[in-house]
């Protein structure tokens, strides 16, 4: 298969038509057409319902138009990759949660480049039982994650630095709109909910510190059940219920009033942000980290491997 070929297929799709797509791609009609056909005949389906006008693609490609886009972005992402590794060094990778990478990496990013100016960074965002795995695995040289102190990072302490970056809450919160309804407010009526699955980190920060106490005072209806914060933090946002989200992500919406944090009816929960820096590269990392916790007026300190 070219590469070409599928470009033409998604310039299809785009357009609706042969000639309009043709002229997108800079080629004549017929050359466009065989194109498509080539594509076909590579993977052995047929696209176009050619017995119908105007175009049609088959159930089968409307079945897989998003596959066939993931596909193109994949391969061009792959070659942008490997143009960049062959020109330049491949950079640190740092394994991220996914809501501190929303919300608390940018931040660090700034100190870690102040303190290594020619370092290159490569983010990954991950759940983060993920983050620590890639960390002891070898994969990443830095682990940016969430902690309470009941649940703590499986990172064994002969591999990594730890380093306390700050702290941060998950606080229950709603949308204005709901919390000025009348249903919302009565203590006899269902809370609609939004929650972190309970095997989650979040999940089981909110169930230990917090639900058992809103539990206990009201009855409440779970509406949607979604690991990503980001996710929950839409569906608050167009009404749908009360969620626990990490303050940090939801600061603007907080200050424009868009969220409102329900101080009455739920209990924070204490979050503290850690980065483990691997200790494989020697002392660099331990240096860094050092070097970084000075810059705060703080301690590295080594990992804990305490679980509850």
């Amino acid at each position: 298969m070219e590469l070409k070929w599928l470009d033409d297929y998604l310039a299809l799709i785009e357009t609706g038509s042969f000639s309009a797509a043709a002229e997108k791609r800079h080629v004549s009609q017929p050359a466009f057409s065989r194109r498509i056909q080539l594509l076909e005949s590579w993977l052995g389906v047929s696209l176009i319902d050619r017995s119908r006008k105007p175009l049609r693609f088959t159930p089968l490609a409307e079945q897989h138009e998003v596959a066939f886009r993931n596909l193109a972005t994949h391969i061009y992402e792959f070659q942008s990759t490997l143009r960049s590794d062959a020109t330049q060094s491949p950079g640190m990778v740092m394994a991220a949660q996914h809501s501190l990478a929303a919300a608390y990496l940018p931040t660090f990013l700034e100190e870690l480049r102040a303190l290594m100016p020619e370092q290159r960074f490569r983010i990954r965002s991950q759940n983060r039982d993920d983050g620590v795995a890639l960390l002891v695995r070898g994969q990443a040289d830095i682990l940016l994650t969430y902690e309470t102190r009941q649940i703590r990072s499986s990172v064994p302490p002969q591999l990594a630095t730890s380093c306390t970056l700050g702290e941060d809450a998950l606080v229950l919160v709603a949308s204005a709109r709901l919390y000025a309804s009348n249903d919302f407010v009565q203590p006899d009526r269902p809370l609609p909910l939004l929650c972190f699955p309970p095997e989650s980190f979040f999940g089981q920060a909110v169930r230990a510190h917090a639900l058992p106490e809103l539990m206990h005072a009201r009855l409440v209806a779970v509406q949607y059940v979604s690991e990503f914060s980001l996710g929950l933090r839409e569906m608050a946002l167009i009404h749908q219920g009360a969620a626990w989200l990490p303050r940090s992500l939801i600061a603007q919406d907080l200050k424009q009033g868009t969220l409102r944090e329900l101080v009455s009816m739920g209990s924070s929960v204490p979050l503290t942000i850690v980065a483990y820096f691997a200790n494989r590269n020697g002392n660099a990392w331990q240096d860094v980290a050092a070097r970084l916790m000075a810059a705060r007026g703080g301690e590295t300190t080594t990992s804990n491997t305490e679980q509850t």
